[in-house]
């Protein structure tokens, strides 16, 4: 494993921070301060990234990228999640569920999705999953009666009918193609009962619901959908039918480490920005970075983010190589890093005192920014439960570090 990032890597991080800095930064406390969720969105923002070649960056060229890896990756969403975390969201989920389309899809839906996605200035993915009722119980699959995903594609001529509703869907709202999850066999298991389906926001019949109305990470919108006798062809299934949990287990190895790059973000800007204050701020007769107390939550704060930042760096290294890699990296990056962004938040919170909970100062919104990680993309209870099964299932005769499945065998999902 070689930590010595390549020319590339730092040019592509240089270009993240710069669209961040110049970009983000000055509008994402004002965008963040509308009281509608829906208002939180820019447009322009998006149009920016297009611009600068990040919306489009880790797919092939024939699509408007240059297939940055995911280690690259990375780097961009931390420096984009360190001036704001929506706005790396946003990225987040288009790159990792156009990245899907553009393994699992064939060469039409290549074609007729990837390019009309690349040509929009616009063009945003979004993939719907959760629902009221099945959210926990997607990631950790129970087989009992009723658990898992409700919504249905039920089979017809020429392709499928989907009925159901989902919701906390991220560019629900924005997106011109959504990945629709939903179950083709009601009686099965939900790992060998769900398809995947690529639908065109504009389908007849998909409607959009309400926008959630968010405590922090306020410039990516997450939505409801609802599905109402949506018709989609034959040609618009993204694999083979009930292998879609399996396809997403295989395909985003580094889905897990996007989470925690925008996490790792919000920690880095939270240390950032503290360190900054203990440097100025004098009480006792002193700057406050004196005091050995304040010093000890400094050096907390910085393990946090180089802590997180290893982590990270490794899941998505391997994440390049499938035939190795480690279920557990598919787990432990956001487990870990949205747990130590939060103790840095709270500390950020604590060494600025009065000042941090004044709106105009930005530490509560890291606060409330750091605290969406703790539930997205998995809870954190369910992330740990996913991690403890690995360890039950790893073979008891070998070392448990020789003994834990690759990819390759892993039975579980992403």
């Amino acid at each position: 494993m070689e930590f010595t990032l390549t020319d590339e890597m730092v040019e592509w991080q240089a270009r993240a921070r710069a669209f961040a800095d110049e970009a983000v930064r000055p509008v994402a406390a004002g965008l963040d301060a509308r009281p509608d969720p829906a208002d939180a969105w820019s447009w322009e923002l998006v149009e920016e990234a297009d611009g600068r070649g990040l919306r489009q960056a880790p797919l092939p060229t024939e699509f408007k990228g240059v297939a940055t890896d995911y280690v690259t990756n990375t780097l961009m969403l931390e420096e984009i999640a360190a001036a704001d975390l929506g706005m790396a969201v946003v990225l987040a989920q288009h790159w990792k569920f156009s990245q899907m389309l553009n393994e699992l899809g064939t060469p039409a839906q290549k074609e007729r999705y990837l390019s009309r996605n690349a040509a929009n200035p616009h063009g945003l993915f979004a993939a719907s999953f959760t629902e009221p009722n099945a959210a926990s119980d997607n990631l950790l699959p129970y087989r009992a009666p009723g658990a898992g995903m409700q919504t249905f594609a039920r089979r017809v001529d020429g392709g499928y009918v989907i009925d159901g509703m989902k919701h906390y869907i991220s560019n629900a709202n924005r997106a011109d193609t959504i990945l629709c999850f939903a179950r083709t066999d009601r009686e099965g298991p939900l790992t060998e009962s769900v398809t995947a389906f690529v639908v065109p926001s504009d389908a007849k019949g998909l409607r959009i619901g309400k926008v959630h109305d968010k405590a922090g990470e306020r410039l990516a919108n997450n939505s409801e959908i609802f599905y109402e006798a949506v018709f989609v062809p034959d040609e618009d299934v993204l694999g083979e039918p009930g292998t879609a949990l399996r396809s997403v287990a295989r395909l985003l190895r580094a889905s897990n480490a996007y989470a925690a790059a925008c996490a790792l973000g919000v920690g880095r800007e939270c240390f950032d920005r503290s360190l900054r204050w203990c440097r100025e701020r004098i009480q006792g007769g002193a700057p406050i970075i004196q005091h050995q107390a304040i010093g000890s939550y400094l050096a907390t704060m910085y393990s946090n983010v180089e802590v997180s930042r290893t982590l990270i760096w490794r899941a998505a290294w391997q994440a390049r190589h499938p035939e190795t890699f480690s279920p557990a990296m598919a787990v432990m990056p956001k487990l870990v890093a949205s747990e130590l962004t939060f103790d840095s938040a709270r500390r950020a919170m604590e060494l600025w005192g009065g000042a941090g909970v004044m709106r105009e100062n930005g530490i509560e919104k890291l606060l409330r920014d750091a605290a969406i990680w703790l539930h997205s993309d998995g809870t954190n209870i369910i992330m740990r439960e996913r991690l403890a099964n690995l360890l039950r299932d790893a073979a008891p005769e070998a070392s448990l570090w020789d003994a834990m499945p690759t990819a390759a065998q892993m039975v579980g999902i992403i």
